[in-house]
């Protein structure tokens, strides 16, 4: 029984992050599950992008700014779900998503990855490159939501 969750949330999705409300509440039901809300940026030159005005000269501070401004918006993302605050913590990451949130579950060793996918095409059975380089590379039981 999963028991440690990772919960990747992509913030510039609303519409991917509320259909996956009601699937994370169902598995909130158990009480010994742990989520980790997991969002991901690629660079630094999408700070624009995720609306995260950093002014910093430094790449390291405006790196440090980025992150604790992206926790911030996922902490805030993540309240729409209603879990009790015991039951999840947040993190935010800059790089690659899909090596990004593989790497996270690794490191907290998690029983599941619960994924959004957002594959354009709605005639054939398909992922969105993120969820399918997931699937495709790791033991871990992976959770899609379409």
């Amino acid at each position: 029984m999963a028991k440690t969750i990772v919960v990747a949330i992509d913030l510039l999705e609303d519409n991917k992050i509320q259909r996956m409300i009601a699937d994370v509440q169902f598995l909130a039901k158990n009480p010994q599950h742990y989520f980790h809300f997991i969002a991901v940026m690629p660079n630094l030159r999408a700070l624009e992008t995720y609306n995260i005005h950093c002014d910093s000269e430094s790449i390291t501070e405006k790196k440090d700014k980025a992150l604790t401004m992206l926790t911030e918006k996922l902490t805030s993302c993540v309240q729409q779900f209603k879990l009790p605050t015991l039951q999840y913590c947040c993190h935010a990451v800059i790089g690659t998503p899909n090596y990004n949130i593989l790497a996270y579950a690794d490191k907290i060793d998690a029983d599941m990855i619960v994924i959004g996918s957002s594959s354009r095409n709605k005639d054939n059975i398909t992922f969105g490159s993120t969820a399918d380089y997931i699937v495709n590379n790791t033991s871990r039981s992976v959770f899609i939501i379409r």
